[in-house]
């Protein structure tokens, strides 16, 4: 089934095609990214790192799950 016309995916591709001298090394992993992500809690309640909340977050929807409830399973 092809893309819809509002997809994405296209303009992400050609910009992967402008840098093709990207080397793995060059790209920061999935934890690198996700720790750049600002934690808005109030640091009083706070008992896991937000790192590891999306950590564990990404891990369920890579496992299947379509839904917060299912991410909370």
């Amino acid at each position: 089934m092809p893309a819809d016309a509002s997809s994405l995916i296209p303009p992400g591709l050609d910009q992967l095609r402008e840098h093709p001298a990207v080397t793995p090394e060059d790209v920061p992993g999935l934890l690198e990214r996700l720790a750049q992500v600002p934690d808005p809690r109030d640091p009083r309640g706070v008992r896991h790192a937000v790192v590891v909340v999306l950590a564990l977050a990404a891990c369920a929807v890579l496992a299947g799950a379509t839904s917060i409830l299912a991410v909370d399973e």
